[in-house]
């Protein structure tokens, strides 16, 4: 679909990083591509553990099958990438 530029931090993480999201993407390749900027970066792997998404101080994790468009997401939105 198209490119939409979201905010996110890993847990644990201190620094908020600019990342594009595709608006088709399921809430599990975005995770992905915020790993791309924190995981084995600054905050260690953990392949063993599935990386899951919520908006900035949400208390759940939005299902790992929505996508972004669903979701409703705008620019700048706020996420958090978080391992379960």
């Amino acid at each position: 679909m198209s490119a939409l530029p979201v905010v996110c931090n890993f847990e644990d993480g201190c620094i908020l990083t600019l990342v594009n999201v595709d608006t088709a993407f399921t809430m599990d390749e975005v995770a992905d591509a915020a790993a791309e900027h924190f995981a084995g970066r600054m905050l260690p792997l953990q392949p063993k553990r599935t990386m899951r998404v919520r908006l900035q101080d949400g208390e759940n994790p939005l299902p790992r099958a929505l996508t972004v468009h669903e979701a409703g997401w705008v620019p700048l939105d706020t996420i958090e990438i978080f391992y379960e």
